[in-house]
């Protein structure tokens, strides 16, 4: 999954882009994974209110040995 910040024409509004990418860094400090759900949760409120675009990355890359 990529999230791509976007700009939006909503004011008014947190910054749900920031907030998102502050919980990935958080998850990829600690290694928690209720830090990695809320980062999703902020992604999928962000594309809400158009501040970001999710697109699945649905490529598969193997490594060494797998294929």
């Amino acid at each position: 999954m990529k999230v791509i910040k976007t700009k939006s024409n909503i004011t008014g509004i947190p910054d749900y882009f920031k907030i998102y990418k502050n919980w990935m860094n958080h998850y990829r400090m600690s290694d928690n994974s209720r830090h990695y759900n809320l980062a999703l949760y902020y992604a999928r409120v962000a594309e809400e209110m158009g501040q970001a675009r999710i697109e699945d990355d649905d490529t598969f890359e193997f490594e060494k040995g797998d294929a």
